[in-house]
C-alpha cells in the first residue's frame, strides 16, 4: 500500500514544465462545477440528462487520476483537490437521492458524517495545525468511496426508469431492491471506515500518530 505525504510546497519534478500540468486539477474543479448542474437537471425533471452528466463526472474522476499518473502531472494542490472534489460531489448529491426515497436515511447519514469529518482534515490538519501527515487510504475506504459512486449512479438511473418505464415492467422494483442491497453493504463499510478513521484522526491531532488511513 502506497503512502503519500501531503504538504503544501512547490510541485515535484516530472512534467512540471508542461503547459498541461494543471489539466487534472481543472478536471477535478469541473467535477465540482457539475454539482449544481445535476441538481438543476434532476429537480427540473430532466432525469436522463442528469444521469448522463453523472456519468461524465464519474469518468472525469478516472481521467484526472490517469492523466496525473501517465504524464507525471502531479501537484500537491491536486493531491488535495481530487479527494476533496470526490467527497463534495457525493456529499452534495446523496441527500438529493434520499429526498426521492432512493437511498435509506441511515446510509445517507453515515456518508454525510464520514465525508464531513474527512473534509475537515484540510482546514484542521494542514491549515490550522500545519501538520505534515501521511495519507494512505485503505482498501475498505476505497471500496466505500467506489460504492458511494455506484449508489449515486443507480439512484439517478432509477429516476430514469421511473420516468420511461411503466410500473408493470418491474424496472422500479429491480432498482429499489438493488439499491437496498447496495446501501446496506455501504452502511456496513461506512461504519467500519468511521471506526478506524475517527480514533486515528484524534491521535494525529494530539500528535501521537502521523499516518491517516
Amino acid at each position: 500500500m502506497s503512502r503519500r505525504k501531503y504538504k503544501i510546497k512547490p510541485a515535484p519534478a516530472g512534467g512540471v514544465n508542461s503547459p498541461w500540468r494543471h489539466l487534472p486539477n481543472g478536471i477535478s474543479l469541473f467535477r465540482v462545477i457539475l454539482i449544481p448542474v445535476m441538481f438543476w437537471l434532476s429537480l427540473s425533471g430532466h432525469n436522463l440528462m442528469a444521469l448522463i452528466v453523472f456519468c461524465v463526472a464519474a469518468l472525469s474522476d478516472l481521467l484526472d487520476g490517469w492523466l496525473a499518473h501517465r504524464f507525471h502531472w502531479h501537484t500537491h494542490f491536486g493531491s488535495l483537490l481530487d479527494p476533496v472534489a470526490d467527497r463534495l460531489f457525493i456529499l452534495c448529491l446523496i441527500p438529493l437521492l434520499w429526498s426521492y426515497g432512493s437511498i435509506s436515511g441511515v446510509y445517507t447519514t453515515l456518508v454525510i458524517v464520514r465525508f464531513s469529518i474527512q473534509l475537515s482534515v484540510v482546514p484542521v490538519l494542514f491549515w490550522w495545525l500545519k501538520k505534515e501527515v501521511m495519507i494512505a487510504p485503505g482498501l475498505l475506504s476505497k471500496a466505500a468511496m467506489a460504492l458511494a459512486f455506484l449508489v449515486l449512479g443507480m439512484g439517478f438511473a432509477e429516476q430514469v426508469a421511473i420516468e420511461y418505464f411503466p410500473e408493470t415492467s418491474g424496472a422500479e422494483k429491480i432498482f429499489e431492491q438493488t439499491l437496498d442491497a447496495l446501501t446496506l453493504l455501504g452502511a456496513l463499510l461506512e461504519i467500519w471506515v468511521l471506526v478506524r478513521f475517527v480514533p486515528r484522526y484524534w491521535h494525529i491531532i494530539r500528535g501521537e500518530k502521523d499516518l491517516l488511513e
